[in-house]
């Protein structure tokens, strides 16, 4: 597995940076980030324990320079939000599964962990808007409860 990592790694890396420096315009391009940033999860997850570090040290601020600031999430174009998602959502999955190379990636940069955060709290403050949402769309139950069924009424 090591010379594929070594012969894989460097040009999965610079695609992903490229796309961090300018952000996909196309479906097609957006798939093609996705595509990378899975193939360098497997290589994360290849790697043996004591190098692991290195590659998350490498994938953690790729996927962070995907978030997009919480103020501007509304107004940004699909792929955009689409790419701040995904992004999201692998952070939020490498962090439990690699947590001490997490942790020591996100503890080095300040900025990486104040992004991090400001995209984890607008996420939960949009998942409870949604929920509020979907509760006050849910017909309420009669307060009155009739003893009588007036169902076969045709008045």
């Amino acid at each position: 597995a090591t010379p594929y990592i070594h012969t894989m790694g460097p040009l999965v890396v610079e695609r992903l940076q490229e796309a961090s420096r300018n952000k996909p315009s196309t479906e097609m391009e957006l798939a093609t980030v996705l595509e990378a940033l899975k193939l360098l999860e497997t290589l994360v997850a290849m790697t043996e324990d004591h190098l692991r570090v290195h590659l998350v040290n490498l994938l953690v601020p790729i996927l962070v320079s995907y978030l997009v600031d919480s103020s501007l999430l509304q107004s940004t174009g699909k792929l955009s939000r689409t790419l701040h998602e995904k992004a999201l959502q692998n952070l939020l999955k490498i962090g439990p599964q690699y947590p001490a190379a997490f942790k020591s990636v996100i503890t080095s940069s300040p900025d990486l962990k104040v992004k991090l955060e400001a995209a984890i709290r607008a996420s939960q403050a949009s998942k409870a808007a949604s929920a509020k949402q979907a509760k006050a769309a849910q017909p309420t139950q009669p307060s009155i409860k009739l003893k009588m069924n007036f169902s076969n009424f045709t008045g």
